[in-house]
């Protein structure tokens, strides 16, 4: 019972950091905050912070994991025949289900986040660990569908290399969606990324379909 209360107590804690983060670099740039500000803003002492986390950039790397924790949950029981990443997208738009969709929506539903780990300063030491998340996550992806749904794959270039040229395109185009203010919908850049990206992605897997 004890155990029980005391791993409540670690996760109210750590709750109320992650959310004390959150609130405060919708207003004020991440690498001016200081453990004092999210301590105050999370009614926490220091000494108990420093319980929980090395430092600022540990709380935020927390933060980008849980969250990039939470996509890849959304994403994972897309079948492949709503992953359309090999085709062109129909004049009516991407499915609901659509996984880039869903990249998309997910990063204009945490804006503030995803621009702190996108845009520079301190905070871009993560940018690293969020490329190696989303490229991971996408070649288990494949791999567990290609298999499942017996689609043949034959790769002209290794998947670490598609893997992550894909991550890296794909941040690269949101990080620059998020800093002018995301003048397009996330069903329009779905659209503009997979007529831009993938055409070429077919033919380099070598995904031949029954």
């Amino acid at each position: 019972m004890q155990d029980r209360k005391t791993d409540r107590r670690v996760n109210r804690t750590r709750r109320l950091l992650r959310e004390a983060l959150m609130s405060l670099v919708i207003d004020k740039d991440f690498d001016s905050l200081t453990i004092e500000d999210i301590c105050d803003q999370a009614d926490v002492g220091r000494t108990t912070f420093y319980l929980h986390y090395r430092d600022k950039e540990d709380l935020l790397l927390e933060c980008i994991n849980l969250t990039v924790d939470e996509l890849v949950a959304q994403i994972s029981s897309v079948s492949l025949s709503d992953w359309q990443v090999f085709a062109v997208e129909p004049e009516s738009g991407p499915s609901l289900h659509n996984p880039i969709l869903l990249i998309f929506q997910h990063a204009a539903g945490n804006a503030s986040l995803y621009r702190l780990f996108m845009t520079g300063g301190s905070a871009s030491q993560t940018q690293g660990r969020v490329r190696e998340i989303i490229a991971t996550a996408v070649a288990q992806y494949l791999r567990n569908k290609f298999k499942s749904e017996e689609v043949a794959i034959n790769p002209e270039i290794p998947l670490d290399v598609f893997t992550n040229y894909f991550a890296g395109s794909l941040m690269g185009i949101m990080s620059w969606w998020l800093e002018v203010g995301m003048p397009y919908s996330p069903a329009q850049m779905t659209t503009m990324f997979q007529r831009l990206f993938f055409p070429g992605a077919r033919i380099m897997l070598g995904v031949v379909f029954p």
